[in-house]
C-alpha cells in the first residue's frame, strides 16, 4: 500500500505545467472586437467597457484588457 502512495506521489510531481504566454506571444485584438465580446471575455457591460477605455486606441490581448478593466473598476471617481 505504501507503494502505491509514493508511485502516484512520484507520477504526479512529473506532471509538467502548460508554459504560459508572455504579454509578448498573446493574440491582439482591435478594441471594436473586444468591445462587441466584452460580455463573454471580461463579464462587463457594454457601457462599463466603453468608459473602461475611453480614449483608447489599438490592439490589446484578452488579459491586457482584462488587468486594465479591472484597474479601471478601482479607481475612485473624480
Amino acid at each position: 500500500m505504501a507503494v502505491r502512495k509514493e508511485t502516484a506521489a512520484a507520477e504526479q510531481a512529473t506532471v509538467e505545467e502548460p508554459a504560459t504566454k508572455t504579454a509578448a506571444e498573446e493574440k491582439k485584438f482591435p478594441i471594436e472586437k473586444l468591445a462587441a465580446n466584452c460580455r463573454k471575455l471580461f463579464g462587463v457591460s457594454s457601457s462599463t467597457f466603453a468608459g473602461a477605455t475611453a480614449g483608447m486606441t489599438g490592439k490589446y490581448s484578452v488579459a491586457e484588457m482584462k488587468a486594465h478593466i479591472e484597474k479601471w473598476g478601482r479607481t475612485e471617481a473624480k
